[in-house]
């Protein structure tokens, strides 16, 4: 009796293109760039810096990155969600500033008082990251500010850029304090190819990399627009339809390289092309 298999290799390819890997980090020469141009910026005696691009172009990829590799050998402070509540964000900034439980402080003046009180210890600005920053009430990103002016702190704001009105990188408590600032952009096409083979060979699919010819390449890269998020969403759909297929219907499957049907199906099934 033939059995039916329940298991596909598209299975963890297309986890690797998922949330549950939204650590990878992927040398491309565009992220070494804005790296290299962030570490600069950590080394001035600036108060306020800005990393800003369009959603999905891997600024928070970038600043988990630049927090791993300095954290251990720096303080370095790194907030991945907003703070909503001005309490709830002075007791966490400090107890990474001085691994020890923070006292009862409920206001940022007196947060003020305190880091003049405990200045010896800090020796130099402490940088602290400060992810999503759009999403920040203004009065306290206005204190944050002003904590900046302390030359205790140094703050990375990531905003996102959008063409919006509304758009926060266009507000006047980002645009007129920022010392410096650095943009991510969309990928090109070059560093769109090497993105996908890189995170096959991260997760050692490398059986997967000769599945994509350039006209695959290409449709993707047309639809995705060099943006990270989107490639990522593109290929873990493409991936699940083969799964279906490979499981539920071989036969129509080709083995050897990915089909163009799946591949329109995954543009029908996500909006990018009607059926």
């Amino acid at each position: 009796m033939i059995t039916q298999s329940t298991e596909s290799s598209y299975t963890k390819a297309k986890d690797v293109f998922s949330d549950r890997y939204d650590d990878d980090y992927v040398n491309l020469d565009s992220s070494v760039i804005a790296y290299d141009k962030l570490l600069e910026v950590l080394d001035k005696p600036i108060k306020l810096a800005l990393l800003y691009g369009k959603p999905g172009t891997g600024k928070t990829f970038l600043l988990k990155k630049i927090y791993r590799d300095l954290s251990k050998k720096k303080s370095i402070i790194f907030f991945p969600t907003p703070f909503f509540d001005e309490v709830e964000f002075i007791k966490n900034i400090y107890e990474r500033s001085f691994n020890e439980k923070a006292p009862e402080i409920k206001t940022f003046d007196r947060f003020f008082q305190v880091v003049a009180e405990k200045a010896h210890d800090i020796k130099k600005s402490i940088p602290v990251f400060i992810d999503e920053a759009q999403l920040y009430p203004p009065d306290i990103v206005e204190k944050i500010r002003l904590l900046a002016d302390t030359r205790k702190y140094k703050f990375i704001f990531t905003v996102h850029k959008t063409d919006q009105k509304e758009d926060v990188f266009a507000k006047d408590y980002f645009k007129t304090r920022i010392w410096e600032s650095v943009e991510l952009k969309n990928i090109s096409y070059d560093e769109f190819k090497i993105y996908i083979e890189k995170k096959l060979l991260y997760h050692n699919m490398f059986d997967f990399i000769g599945k994509f010819k350039d006209k695959h390449y290409k449709v993707i890269y047309s639809y995705s627009k060099g943006n990270l998020r989107e490639t990522n969403k593109i290929i873990y759909k493409l991936f699940e339809i083969c799964e279906y297929y490979d499981i539920n219907e071989p036969s129509k499957m080709d083995s050897r390289y990915i089909d163009m049907k799946a591949l329109d199906m995954t543009a029908i099934s996500l909006g990018y092309i009607d059926a």
